[in-house]
């Protein structure tokens, strides 16, 4: 049950004496103080406590009054507004401070990037809102650990935020992506709470290089990959099969392998086809398995003991939580890398293999055997070709220079 009353706060005084008049928000015997838009003030002889209002020795108290009783009336309006939107189940003070504050014109930006990583972690959206508190540990700091109202963020904010970052070596496309984050944040605001103030209005994009080092390794070293004999039970056999299959799926995520069960496989027609959902974006995918792919499901399939999973990297019992899942998923994928890397080298690759290679190396190579950039866009589930143009490596010198015979 919640309950509102404003207050003459007299547990704090000003150097002239006076107290501040706050809202005071109680929910199950818990309370939260907040400012009024007036930040109004006054002595103790100014205040009716049993009326929650001033009284006449107050100058122009009838004007004051009349704020106070606006201010309490939009905070009931807020409580009305979040009982019915929650169903009469009760509501949080945060839920009720975001849109209070937003009304009064004072929506601050880390207590608002709290509300969105509760919510995105309450959707089981862990690794956005794992993200979300990196971009919010980073502004934060930029703000000196000060908490600052988002109507007063402004464009010379963003643009010394940029040259911070350059300053202490962060490179453009992690510079990017914070703030492409902490924009998301504001349109979020915008469109949820109101907010007027979008500081991005005139930003410079273009500021940034977002060329990203080429990880793709080349069709012939991913042949010494495949045809690296390894059996079960040999360090890094699961590994080498882990990244076959995500190369032979259109470089599936590896924390989408591991979420892989035997639903996912389907059949139509005279083809198995792999279908799920990326986790990044839940986009569907559907995915035609070849000879390869379903050389290495086989395996799992025959060895699989009921498991809910087809790949022995998540256990049912012990990775219940979305929490749970995403830590095992991280830790399995430290051990897949350094594997991986140790595979690469006795094979004599001298590129530094993650997992995340057979994504840019599936792109890479379908380009140099002549595929559009269109169809491995479609393949990867890129919105656009811009996009995939990212995993993509530059043609070398001698296919520049064939192309150059050309010209006469």
């Amino acid at each position: 049950m919640a309950n509102l009353k404003i207050i003459h706060y007299t547990s704090k005084k000003y150097n002239d004496k006076t107290s501040p008049v706050l809202l005071r928000l109680t929910i199950d015997r818990k309370v939260r103080n907040f400012s009024l838009p007036d930040n109004f003030k006054c002595l103790p002889g100014q205040w009716d406590k049993k009326n929650s209002c001033f009284n006449k020795r107050y100058p122009n108290y009838f004007t004051a009054n009349k704020r106070l009783s606006q201010a309490m009336g939009k905070a009931m309006d807020i409580v009305m507004e979040l009982n019915k939107q929650n169903n009469d189940q009760g509501f949080t003070r945060d839920e009720f401070s975001l849109k209070f504050k937003s009304n009064t014109g004072k929506l601050l930006l880390m207590e608002y990037f709290d509300l969105i990583i509760e919510r995105l972690q309450n959707s089981g959206k862990i690794g956005n809102s794992d993200a979300y508190k990196d971009v919010k540990s980073q502004i934060k700091k930029f703000f000196n650990d000060k908490d600052i109202e988002m109507a007063k963020v402004t464009i010379k904010d963003l643009n010394l935020f940029v040259e911070q970052c350059l300053a202490q070596g962060q490179k453009d496309t992690t510079i990017h992506y914070r703030l492409r984050t902490l924009r998301a944040i504001f349109n979020k605001a915008r469109t949820e709470e109101g907010l007027e103030n979008y500081p991005f209005e005139r930003f410079n994009w273009g500021q940034f290089n977002l060329a990203t080092e080429k990880r793709a390794i080349s069709k012939s070293d991913l042949l010494k990959i495949y045809n690296h004999k390894l059996e079960p039970g040999q360090t890094g056999f699961d590994t080498k099969n882990y990244f076959m299959f995500s190369y032979f799926c259109y470089g599936l995520n590896f924390g989408d392998i591991a979420k892989l069960e035997p639903e996912n496989i389907i059949v139509d027609g005279e083809t198995k086809v792999l279908k799920y959902y990326r986790a990044k974006t839940r986009k569907l995918f559907n995915v035609p398995l070849n000879d390869y792919a379903l050389e290495i499901l086989k395996h799992y399939q025959n060895s699989n003991f009921g498991s809910q999973y087809i790949f022995p990297i998540l256990n049912p019992e012990a990775h219940k939580t979305p929490q749970q899942i995403r830590t095992r998923i991280q830790t399995a994928l430290k051990v897949v890398n350094r594997e991986i890397r140790a595979i690469a080298q006795s094979l004599g690759i001298e590129k530094h293999l993650t997992s995340y290679v057979a994504r840019h190396s599936f792109a890479t190579i379908l380009k140099k055997e002549n595929i559009g950039t269109a169809i491995i866009s479609e393949m990867m589930g890129h919105k656009s070709e811009s996009v995939t143009q990212t995993y993509l490596d530059s043609f070398d010198n001698s296919t520049k220079s064939e192309a150059a015979k050309k010209l006469i």
